[in-house]
């Protein structure tokens, strides 16, 4: 290999010695260095007649002088006078601190006092971070080294949507972080180069946010194009799009309550890519069938997820009803009510209390226009959940909008949409076929709400589910990619099953404060999550030689709207 640039050269001292995972090297001091850059460094060679390189990340910087102390340094300066110029300047360098990442030739040997430090060059970086013969490279986003050099950077696909690992986590402030903006860009890559594998689930949380995926940004400047282009990627929005929004009795709203503008409604509902989901009473009996009444029992528990019960009394009331034989929404609610008169045969250890509660809660949580029946007459766009994602392809997207709902209808909706997709990949809906599916990636803001840290004693059903996806969805081609502000409130278990971890930027007080998440990050590392800009991520990745990658990704190329 040619010789690149001198910047500095490895010491070794009695207290600081190098090691097979760690060097320090004094730097030139018209060199400018900051953590995350990647050099190469001169090593021995196996054969004795030739020279191998090893290629080390930088983790911290320091500055170190001669002076025996701070005190030592104010009496030089004439006892504290300011404006005193020294006569000599103090013996000084900067020390970096760096992490071994490989060698050309595997050598792991510790690196010699006095060996060269040169820039790594952009295909060296690549080959040193595990990311330079990928099987299926999904970009990521790219480096912006000290030497002005721009690098992409690639997840395996194998390893971020399956079949060796998967799912994938986003923490960081929100607003600032930029989180939904990092998925919708690993969204849109994914969509670009596994267009005939990967079909996708998002919901949409926040206002208008996401619905209008599918329309091009026509405020992207050239620069801001010229990042996609960065990460080998085409500046263009989603395609094949198709939105659900709840049900709603407005009719001058096409029957939904949706924050997205009129205009962008308009359109979707007149190219047929808008529709309206409800539920009916048979959702709860259980499968397409009418014969799993435990799932639809199960979907009815999740009208209480954000209630305390660590008794279990909701379900066991939701159990005891046994086969549900109402057809509309009235005829459950009488049918429910009934349990709450005394003498009703049944367990005796449900209260008549208990059922009065129950009554009363599926009276108030299903008074919404998302419960209904399907309207005969003019056409409403209504749609089922199963009728939506028995139509998913491979290359389609789905857009579930639950902004407009209360929490706890949220949660309704996204338990549904996450059962739903795991039944059909077990086979057990008779009309959907779960080849016909490809890998499901489902993204969904505000994890925390489903599966949260502290859920008392049981998890609850929800947090069962999204366990069951996390766990076994990797073999069954589910995915979950989830965002929240703070990872110190996501279950354990949901977290430790992700192949893939990003992290935007972070309140000092959870980083400082989280052992656990953060106990890897160097002093460095963690003043750097603190103060991320937009545009900018930290990323954990099963294939990388290194335990963070600090990288910039694009601005969205699909339409922003504003709630």
């Amino acid at each position: 290999m040619p010789e690149n640039q001198c910047i500095g050269k490895v010491t070794a001292t009695e207290s600081k010695p190098t090691t097979c995972t760690g060097v320090y090297f004094w730097l030139s001091p018209d060199v400018i260095i900051r953590p995350f850059d990647i050099v190469r460094i001169e090593h021995i060679c196996g054969n004795g007649n030739d020279k191998s390189y090893s290629y080390a990340i930088v983790r911290e910087l320091s500055y170190i002088t001669d002076s025996a102390g701070h005190l030592a340094n104010f009496v030089s300066s004439d006892f504290g006078d300011i404006s005193a110029r020294p006569m000599n300047e103090r013996l000084g360098t900067t020390i970096a601190e760096a992490d071994v990442l490989g060698n050309s030739q595997n050598i792991e040997m510790p690196i010699r006092d006095g060996a060269r430090v040169e820039w790594a060059g952009p295909e060296e970086i690549r080959s040193a971070l595990g990311v330079e013969k990928l099987q299926k490279p999904i970009p990521c986003g790219y480096i912006q080294t000290s030497n002005k050099e721009e690098i992409r950077i690639d997840f395996e696909a194998r390893y971020l949507v399956g079949p060796e690992a998967a799912h994938m986590n986003i923490s960081g402030i929100s607003g600032l972080a930029s989180k939904t903006s990092y998925a919708m860009f690993l969204l849109s890559a994914l969509q670009q180069r596994m267009k005939d594998e990967v079909s996708i689930i998002l919901f949409n949380v926040k206002g208008p946010d996401l619905l209008a995926i599918d329309q091009q940004n026509t405020q992207m400047t050239a620069r801001q194009k010229s990042e996609w282009q960065k990460c080998a990627l085409e500046p263009t929005p989603l395609t094949n799009v198709t939105y659900l929004y709840p049900y709603a009795k407005r009719p001058d709203r096409h029957f939904t309550s949706t924050h997205a503008p009129k205009d962008v409604l308009d359109a979707q509902v007149k190219q047929n890519r808008a529709f309206n989901y409800y539920y009916d009473v048979d959702t709860f009996k259980g499968g397409e069938e009418g014969n799993e009444t435990d799932v639809g029992r199960d979907k009815m528990s999740l009208l209480f997820s954000d209630i305390d019960d660590p008794q279990s009394t909701m379900e066991s009331c939701i159990q005891e009803l046994g086969e549900i034989q109402a057809e509309t929404w009235d005829k459950l609610r009488e049918e429910v009510h009934a349990k709450t008169e005394k003498g009703q045969p049944g367990r005796k250890e449900i209260s008549v209390q208990s059922w009065r509660k129950f009554s009363r809660l599926i009276r108030t949580r299903t008074n919404h226009d998302i419960f209904s029946a399907r309207y005969v007459g003019e056409d409403r766009c209504q749609k089922l959940i199963v009728e939506s994602i028995k139509d998913l392809r491979p290359g389609n997207i789905l857009v579930v909008d639950i902004a407009p709902l209360p929490d706890y209808l949220q949660c309704l909706v996204f338990g549904d949409v996450i059962r739903t997709v795991f039944d059909a990949r077990l086979d057990l809906y008779e009309s959907i076929k779960r080849e016909n599916l490809g890998r499901v990636v489902i993204f969904a803001d505000e994890l925390n709400k489903y599966a949260p840290a502290t859920t008392g004693s049981r998890d609850r059903t929800l947090t069962r589910w999204l366990l069951e996806v996390t766990e076994r969805g990797r073999s069954l081609g589910i995915v979950l990619f989830g965002a929240e502000q703070f990872r110190s409130g996501i279950h354990k278990r949901v977290l430790g099953n992700c192949s893939t971890d990003i992290y935007g930027r972070t309140n000092p007080v959870e980083v400082f404060s989280n052992s656990a998440d953060y106990k890897l990050f160097s002093q460095s590392n963690k003043a750097t999550v603190t103060r991320l800009n937009q545009g900018q991520m930290l990323l954990q990745h099963s294939v990388f030689n290194t335990a963070l990658i600090k990288v910039r990704f694009p601005f969205p190329a699909y339409r922003q709207l504003q709630g």
